[in-house]
């Protein structure tokens, strides 16, 4: 029986988390006069929906409003800097072309969000179909709230045990955990492939910590049922 791969989108199929955190960055300090430190954006903007962005940030800050306003700005940006800087990630499309597994994507994006992304991304419908995208607005928490990917196991047909996720944020793994599922951690996008970061992701308990898709395809194999253990890039002293 094939085994389930639920791929993340931004930062793993896409090299794009870098630019929606941009869009924040620059009108979090542009209409707010908020300048984020580097922890800040980590815990506040990277790997989450904008929905729960605003959410972290507004309890973060407690004197904060982003209204409606502020929010379709951030749509704007998000839309001017995905049509026309987003590229897929290298190597992505040969870990897809592996016929042992099916493949869906479960992001953290909207139903209307992911459409124009997957606009410059028509190359994926030759693994997957529009049915096999799940969208943060498909349930009532998005991650790291189980909730996708557990739909995703359920409208494929696949137990929890014979999927894993791929993804490059915490919060992928910590609701790969909770819905029993395996994980591999792709740390190959802008600013991820760090020895800290690594070390966390490693502590959530992902299977492998990988670079490249060729490291993915590698990693995969170990979760197809090949023999042999995959552990890569754990030296934390890079």
């Amino acid at each position: 029986m094939k085994k389930l791969i639920i791929w993340d989108f931004d930062g793993v199929i896409a090299d794009s988390e870098k630019l929606w955190v941009s869009v924040w960055l620059e009108t979090l300090k542009k209409e707010k006069n908020i300048i984020l430190s580097e922890d800040e954006k980590l815990n506040l903007l990277v790997g989450i929906a904008d929905k729960l962005r605003k959410e972290k940030l507004e309890k973060y800050f407690p004197s904060l409003e982003l209204d409606a306003d502020f929010m379709q700005k951030i749509d704007e940006g998000e839309v001017y800097n995905g049509m026309h800087f987003m590229q897929p990630i290298d190597g992505v499309e040969t870990v897809m072309q592996d016929n042992r597994f099916e493949h869906c994507i479960a992001t953290g994006a909207t139903k209307e969000q992911h459409a124009w992304k997957m606009t410059q991304f028509k190359w994926i419908e030759q693994y997957m179909s529009p049915d096999d995208y799940f969208t943060v607005d498909m349930v009532k928490q998005g991650k790291p709230a189980p909730d996708l990917f557990l739909l995703a196991a359920k409208t494929k047909g696949y137990k929890q045990e014979d999927c894993i996720v791929i993804g490059d944020s915490l919060n992928d793994f910590v609701a790969a955990n909770a819905a029993e599922m395996k994980s591999i951690a792709f740390v190959g996008a802008e600013g991820n492939d760090t020895a800290e970061y690594r070390k966390k992701c490693i502590d959530t308990g992902v299977i492998a910590v990988c670079v490249t898709m060729k490291e993915v395809k590698q990693a995969i194999n170990v979760f197809a049922g090949n023999s042999g253990l995959f552990n890569v890039k754990n030296d934390f002293s890079r």
